[in-house]
């Protein structure tokens, strides 16, 4: 495994249901990611098919072997690529759904768990939840997926930390509410705090990436930033706006972080699991 790694954000608009439009998008910002010599590229949240899809879930849906994948997958032989889409298996459940393509194939895929359905949410009207975090094997080491409403949930991060993900990659369809002096979305002091405190609590690097536009009335805030297994900013994408953040991590950073702050391997798991199954107990017999 390389010590060090490039990494770009490409923090995009989508059209929405428009699946071809938007995969040119991402071809064009995988070549330059390539030319800039990036080991590794990731996208918002249904990347490619926008968010507000409601019943258009239905038209975007794509199989693993949809060939709608096959020059991803060939580009993939050059970086490696996380990309948001609407996901149909062979049972024909929808899912929010991650994919990972390295070295010509599709290598793992995380389906979001916690689907939002509350103010201007409905996800659990269109898609089923994903049941699982699983950290996952690369040729950049160990990583993890999250989306969006994931993060909002501790145990995710910690989760996946613990099954030995060294990068937590987080793509999300962020929505902006009000505006701070600052001129920026009142809740993105929110989403910022949860960022640094996740790679605080997992001493994990923490690639976020937002999404922007404006889809349906609702308004993506962007700001998609990368953050060090201290809690530090490495880099940090403009509002509002298109953007391919590119930064370098260095793993011996990471190294240090987990010999100076023992979190991960002082937990105490059976502790957690032992108590989290009496309190699931409580409930059920409540």
């Amino acid at each position: 495994m390389e010590r060090k790694i490039k990494i770009a954000a490409a923090q995009i608009n989508c059209k929405l249901a428009d699946i071809d439009a938007n995969l040119e998008k991402h071809y064009a910002l995988i070549e330059e990611a390539i030319n800039q010599k990036c080991n590794l590229i990731q996208f918002p949240e249904l990347s490619l098919t926008g968010y507000s899809l409601k019943d258009a879930v239905f038209d975007t849906a794509l199989m693993d072997s949809d060939t709608k994948w096959n020059h991803l997958k060939e580009l993939s032989k050059h970086i490696s690529i996380v990309m948001g889409g609407v996901e149909l298996n062979k049972r024909f459940e929808i899912y929010n759904s991650l994919f990972y393509f390295e070295d010509g194939r599709l290598l793992s895929k995380h389906r979001k768990v916690y689907l939002p359905t509350y103010g201007l949410f409905e996800e659990k009207r269109y898609f089923s939840a994903g049941n699982r975090f699983r950290a996952f094997d690369t040729k950049w080491g160990r990583l993890g997926l999250l989306i969006c409403e994931d993060m909002w949930h501790p145990t995710s991060g910690v989760i996946l930390a613990q099954d030995g993900a060294s990068i937590l990659l987080v793509s999300s369809a962020g929505i902006s509410r009000g505006m701070d002096s600052e001129s920026r979305p009142e809740n993105v002091q929110d989403w910022e705090a949860l960022n640094r405190s996740l790679s605080i609590q997992t001493t994990s690097y923490m690639v976020f990436v937002n999404r922007t536009g404006v889809e349906d009335g609702l308004t993506f805030w962007g700001g998609s930033e990368l953050i060090d297994p201290y809690g530090r900013r490495l880099g940090k994408a403009a509002y509002f706006k298109e953007e391919l953040l590119v930064q370098e991590i260095d793993f011996l950073k990471l190294k240090h972080a987990r010999i100076n702050t023992t979190l991960l391997s002082d937990e105490k798991l059976t502790i957690v699991i032992d108590e989290l199954n009496r309190i699931r107990t409580d409930r059920i017999n409540y």
